[in-house]
């Protein structure tokens, strides 16, 4: 399965926890200042899920790094660029910028955003449906934030190591990776790391015929998602949160939950991310006979030509 499946893969909350990171410092040289504003512009976007601007500015923010041969700067860019191209599903792009990422930070002796580049590279092995290689590798990654004390790249690896062990079907071990990533996540305190973690059980308790079981990891993590207006994150809760309602046999609650994802993949800019979507609410309503409120098929479609 590709990072555009239908399923996807969420180790973090909305992708990015572990990439995003500021390079400010006091009397910045004229270059520094142009990669600052540029990166302080991305981070803007990125809040707001305007993510291809992001993107862009990321990019930009990059090349003012390399001209002022900043190779901290280097590496930091690297990883954001790394971490928002794989959410608009640009892989090339994403395993480039990781690399980059990784080679600087060794050349640096940076420890820590070492190993964030290689969790980068470890989800791209998961979304691209290589299960063996992404358990070994967030294997080998949770080692290392354990040895780094570093509990967000822990959680991201267990997280990781969790859905690998889902992919091979190892639903046992899966089930008690995931158990542990949400106590890590409780200690640690980050709403949106636990609302990443929840929303990756309740997918393993879908996949394992435990709807009852997945509702309520699934509504916890709606909830955390809205709190913190991390939209990403939000459209994935939704989305699994739809798939279990629909399994309940309510597609009135379901079509709505999958129009609200709809609108955030729209807005995000995840054009065939949306398509499914329509796909899915197509589907459903012929299945079922319900139909989406016209007044709500409207409001999206005026969101999307707004966009």
């Amino acid at each position: 399965m590709t990072g555009g499946g239908w399923q996807g893969y969420r180790i973090l909350a909305g992708g990015l926890a572990l990439g995003l990171a500021a390079c400010g410092r006091p009397g910045l040289t004229p270059l520094q200042t142009q990669y600052q504003q540029s990166e302080e512009r991305a981070l803007r976007y990125h809040a707001r899920g305007e993510l291809s601007q992001a993107l862009q500015a990321f990019q930009e923010s990059l090349r003012w790094a390399e001209l002022a041969d900043d190779r901290a700067a280097i590496v930091a860019q690297a990883l954001n660029v790394g971490r928002v191209a794989l959410t608009l599903d640009a892989e090339p792009l994403a395993v480039q910028s990781f690399q980059r990422a990784q080679s600087t930070a060794t050349t640096l002796g940076d420890a820590a955003c070492g190993l964030r580049a290689s969790l980068g590279l470890a989800q791209i092995d998961l979304q691209r449906g290589r299960f063996d290689a992404a358990q070994a590798a967030f294997a080998q990654t949770l080692i290392e934030a354990r040895r780094q004390r570093d509990d967000a790249a822990a959680l991201a690896a267990l997280n990781g190591l969790g859905l690998a062990q889902k992919g091979l079907g190892q639903w046992p071990a899966a089930q008690q990776t995931l158990n542990e990533a949400e106590a890590l996540a409780r200690s640690h305190g980050d709403r949106q790391l636990l609302a990443a973690t929840l929303a990756n059980q309740g997918g393993l308790a879908l996949q394992t015929g435990e709807t009852d079981r997945a509702i309520p990891a699934l509504e916890e993590a709606v909830a955390l998602d809205r709190e913190t207006e991390n939209l990403l994150g939000l459209e994935h809760d939704l989305r699994l949160l739809a798939q279990a309602r629909q399994r309940q046999g309510n597609p009135a609650a379901a079509l709505e939950l999958y129009r609200q994802a709809r609108t955030i993949a729209r807005h995000t800019g995840r054009r065939d991310q949306a398509q499914r979507y329509d796909q899915a609410i197509e589907r459903l309503e012929r299945e079922s006979g319900v139909r989406l409120p016209q007044g709500k098929v409207k409001s999206d479609e005026e969101d999307s030509r707004a966009q």
